[in-house]
C-alpha cells in the first residue's frame, strides 16, 4: 500500500541507533527496520497500527502484530542465552534427540517438597525420604511453584506462567482435583495442564520428565534387559533398589542404593515416579516409572527389567503411599 493513510505515523518511530534508550518505554516503538536490525526479522517497509500490540507471548510471536520497543524488547529478552544454575550435585545433564534437559539425580523429597508447598502429606514421614501421596496436580504445581522462585528464571518468562499458578493452601484441600471425566470444568485442573503443556518449551521451567525422558534417563545408556546386564540377578536388583524383598515394607533416605550408569539413584524401586506422558495402557491414565518399595520380582520396575513397566493411575490419585516424582528441567 502506498497510500499516506495505510501508512505508519512517523512521529514516534526511533531507529535502530536510539534504540536502547527506547527499548523499555511503553510510549516509543520502532520502526520495522529497527526491529530487524536486533531480531533479524525483517518483513515490509510499512506496518499498519491498528493491531499494535502492549505484549507478545510465544505463541504470538509468528503473528504480524506491530508491538510497542518495549514489548519487543521483552520478547527477545526470551531468546537470551539463559544461565541456568544447575547443581551438578542435584542434576545431570543429558541431550535426547538432539535436545538436552536436566533430571534430578533423586526423587524429590518430603523436606524439598514442604519447603516449598507447605505440607507433607507422606505416608512414611522422613525429610530425606522421597514425598509420596502426591498427586500429578500436585507434582506439577511444585514444578511451577519451583520455576517461579527460581532467581535464574527470566522474569519474561515467569510472567507468561504466572497465571497457570495454584496456590499450596489450595492445592492442599480435599477434593480440589477432579476425576478426569470432569477436569473441563475445574479451573486448577486446567491450569495445572496448561502448564505442563507449555513447561517443556521454555527455558528454565521445572516440570516432569516425559516417559520417555525418564526410560533414557533410567537406562544409563544401556541397551541391556536389565540396567546391570542380560541376566536377572535378585543380588544386583538389590543393589539399585527398595522392593518388597528389602524395604521392610516402607520407603527409605533417598540415594542409599546404587545409582545408575548417569548417577541417577532410585531409578528401580522406592516410589513409582510421575511422568508428564498419558499411559501406554488407557488414554485417561497419567504414566509413572520404576517401581516401589512394595513391589516383588514379579512386579513392575522391581521386575528387573531395564527401567521398569510403566504403572497408569488418574491425575487427581494423592492418597497412594508408594507414588512420588522426579524433576526434569528444560535448558
Amino acid at each position: 500500500h502506498t497510500a499516506l493513510g495505510n501508512k505508519e505515523d512517523v512521529a514516534n518511530k526511533v531507529t535502530t541507533a536510539n534504540w536502547a534508550a527506547n527499548k523499555s518505554s511503553n510510549v516509543k516503538y520502532p520502526t520495522c527496520k529497527a526491529a530487524a536490525g536486533l531480531a533479524g526479522l525483517l518483513r515490509s517497509d510499512f506496518e499498519r497500527t491498528a493491531n499494535r500490540v502492549s505484549k507478545i507471548l510465544i505463541p504470538e510471536a509468528a503473528n504480524d502484530k506491530y508491538p510497542t520497543a518495549k514489548a519487543v524488547y521483552d520478547l527477545l529478552l526470551l531468546f537470551r542465552p539463559l544461565n541456568l544454575t544447575i547443581n551438578g550435585s542435584k542434576f545431570v545433564k543429558l541431550s535426547r534427540d538432539g535436545r538436552d534437559f536436566c533430571i534430578a539425580k533423586y526423587e524429590t523429597t518430603q523436606s524439598e517438597f514442604n519447603a516449598v508447598m507447605w505440607y507433607n502429606n507422606s505416608s512414611h514421614k522422613g525429610d530425606d525420604y522421597p514425598v509420596e501421596r502426591v498427586s500429578w496436580y500436585e507434582a506439577v504445581q511444585y514444578c511451577l511453584h519451583l520455576t517461579l522462585e527460581s532467581g535464574d528464571v527470566p522474569e519474561s518468562i515467569k510472567e507468561q506462567i504466572r497465571g497457570y499458578h495454584v496456590n499450596s493452601e489450595s492445592c492442599n484441600r480435599d477434593n480440589i482435583w477432579p476425576s478426569e471425566a470432569s477436569v473441563s470444568h475445574n479451573d486448577a485442573a486446567l491450569k495445572t495442564i496448561a502448564y505442563d503443556n507449555v513447561a517443556s518449551s521454555l527455558s528454565g521451567c521445572y516440570r516432569l520428565p516425559t516417559s520417555e525422558e525418564w526410560e533414557y534417563a533410567c537406562r544409563g545408556g544401556t541397551t541391556t534387559t536389565y540396567i546391570w546386564g542380560d541376566d536377572w540377578s535378585e543380588t544386583e536388583l538389590d543393589k539399585y533398589g527398595w522392593y518388597k524383598n528389602n524395604s521392610s515394607g516402607t520407603t527409605h533416605t533417598v540415594g542409599l542404593k546404587n545409582p545408575n550408569a548417569y548417577g541417577l539413584y532410585d531409578v528401580l524401586g522406592n516410589v513409582w515416579e510421575w511422568t508428564s506422558s498419558v499411559s501406554s495402557t488407557s488414554s485417561i491414565a497419567w504414566s509413572y516409572r520404576g517401581g516401589a518399595y512394595d513391589n516383588d520380582k514379579g512386579n513392575g520396575a522391581n521386575g528387573g527389567t531395564f527401567s521398569g513397566n510403566s504403572g497408569g493411575g488418574s491425575r487427581e490419585v494423592r492418597t497412594l503411599s508408594y507414588l512420588g516424582f522426579r524433576l526434569a528441567r528444560t535448558i
